[in-house]
This record gives C-alpha cells, sequence and structure tokens, in this order.
C-alpha cells in the first residue's frame, strides 16, 4: 500500500513509501535522522540570479565548485565544473512534507508550497530500497530565486545549529572558482575582445599547462572569429561572407612571434587581473 504526504516532524524514524508485496516483495522507505530541524544546502552557479540571493534567513552562503555530468547518446558521459555559490537555511521539520514518490536517493518534499528533491544516500536488493534523510541535507542545484524566497519564509535563525559548520574552499579550489567565475560571467572575455578591436593591446594569460617558448602570456593583438555569411541584395540572391562571426580565438603576440590561442587555453581569472578587469569577487 502506498503511503500519503506526511510531514516530517510527523515521520518519526523512518517514511514507509510501499510495503512489502507478497510474492514480490517490493518496499521502498526513507530512514530519517532524528532533530528538530534540516539544514538545507540550496546551491546556484555563477551567472543564475539565485546566486546572488540574501535574506535575513539564510543561515550561511560559501562559495562552491560544482560538478554535473552530461551524458551522449552513444552512452558516453563527461563530467565539467561550474563555479556556485550555496545558501544554508535552517528549517523547522513541521514545515518539510515528504511526497510519497521513489526517487532513489532522490527523497522527493515539498516545503513552502516548493517541490524539490534531497539529494540522499541510498540502497538496496532484493526488492528493498532505503534512501538515508541526514539532518545536513541538499536540494538541487539552480532551484530559481522564487522558490528560495518560499524556503526562506519557513526558515529560522538562532537555533543551536548555528553557526552552520561548512568548510570554506581550499587555496587551490578557490583559484579554480576564480577562473570559473570569470569565465562564467563573459564580462572579461567580452571586454577584452573589444580591447583588442579597438586596438589596445591587453594582456593574455594562457592557463597551467600552455605555453609557447616558456611564456605564459602574451599581448593580444587580432580577434580569430568565424566566418558569417550576409545577404547583399533584398532578394537574397547574393551574399558575401565576412569574418565577423563568433570568436574562436585569440592571436597574442609571445616573443615576438604570433600565437593563435584558443578561449578554452586562456586563464581568464588572471587576465581580468592583469588587465584591471577582476570582477570576479
Amino acid at each position: 500500500m502506498a503511503a500519503e504526504p506526511k510531514r516530517l516532524s510527523e515521520c518519526g524514524t523512518e517514511y514507509v513509501i510501499e510495503q512489502a508485496i507478497p510474492d514480490k516483495q517490493d518496499k521502498y522507505r526513507v530512514e530519517i535522522e532524528q532533530g528538530d530541524f534540516l539544514v538545507i544546502e540550496a546551491g546556484a552557479v555563477v551567472g543564475k540570479a539565485a546566486a546572488g540571493f540574501k535574506h535575513p534567513n539564510v543561515a550561511a552562503t560559501v562559495k562552491r565548485v560544482y560538478n554535473f555530468r552530461t551524458y551522449f547518446k552513444s552512452g558516453a558521459k563527461k563530467w565539467y565544473e561550474k563555479a556556485g555559490v550555496s545558501h544554508y537555511f535552517v528549517v523547522p521539520r513541521s514545515a518539510v512534507t515528504l511526497l510519497p514518490e521513489k526517487g532513489y536517493s532522490y527523497v522527493k518534499a515539498e516545503i513552502n508550497g516548493v517541490k524539490v528533491s534531497f539529494n540522499v544516500s541510498g540502497g538496496g536488493g532484493g526488492g528493498e530500497w532505503t534512501d538515508y534523510l541526514r539532518a545536513h541535507t541538499q536540494v538541487s542545484v539552480n532551484h530559481p530565486i522564487r522558490d528560495l524566497k518560499k524556503i526562506a519564509e519557513v526558515a529560522v535563525r538562532g537555533t543551536p545549529l548555528e553557526p552552520i559548520q561548512v568548510k570554506p574552499l581550499e587555496p587551490q579550489e578557490e583559484a579554480r572558482w576564480n577562473q570559473l567565475a570569470t569565465k562564467a560571467k563573459g564580462d572579461v572575455k567580452d571586454e577584452v575582445v573589444a580591447l583588442i578591436e579597438a586596438g589596445k593591446k591587453p594582456i593574455v594569460k594562457m592557463l597551467e599547462g600552455y605555453s609557447y617558448g616558456g611564456q605564459t602570456s602574451g599581448e593580444g593583438i587580432e580577434i580569430d572569429r568565424a566566418y558569417k555569411m550576409r545577404h547583399t541584395n533584398a532578394q537574397k540572391t547574393e551574399c558575401e561572407w565576412k569574418k565577423n562571426g563568433v570568436v574562436r580565438a585569440i592571436i597574442l603576440l609571445v616573443g615576438g612571434y604570433q600565437v593563435r590561442v584558443k578561449l578554452s587555453q586562456i586563464d581568464w581569472y588572471a587576465t581580468a587581473q592583469a588587465n584591471g578587469l577582476d570582477k570576479a569577487a
């Protein structure tokens, strides 16, 4: 028999979504760590409005480097990183309703009208599955800012759980965050491109592992753009191709030589610092 939605404060040590069925032995439950509150981490990547969310009921905000993966039709997958910000809320369990949905490591719930998935550990076998909801948990990254406002409405401050114990970024992670954040915002790339096309020669820094003749930076002197077609008559029977499409690379002057450097090989944070364009913080 399937369960009904139930307030977390009324669940006790477990929430059984489906009981074992005779001859099938199908069972799904959520094991719950006890307490009066949930500490909920809600993250957003740099560039999303939610990353800059502020509210008196946010117990802590920290920088994070998030790892994502993309699946391809071939079955292959690719991991990638993005700079982000995590906001922490302390929410009374009476404000959290568990939903009778099988999430398999993603516990489905509702907080003040907002549907969320708690990212938890879980496992099972033989027709049974158990998810483990701890007192400190996470929801999916990139909830819209309206969702964070609704969660903040029922969050509280001044509980014994504060200050929230969060681990700050290590120096190497902080450097990586700065690079990713600067790249995500796009401002620096656009400004560097504009400077070069205006005849300026900004300093462009390459990422670690890239160099030319032992040098890791140079003056930006030209923008390599893709070709773009433009019709030259109303009938659209004639056209011309001009190299004014998307930016593909930047030509650097390094040690007297012109070097073509891809955008993915540029350290945008270091480049921003070198030219007084630092906007990552």
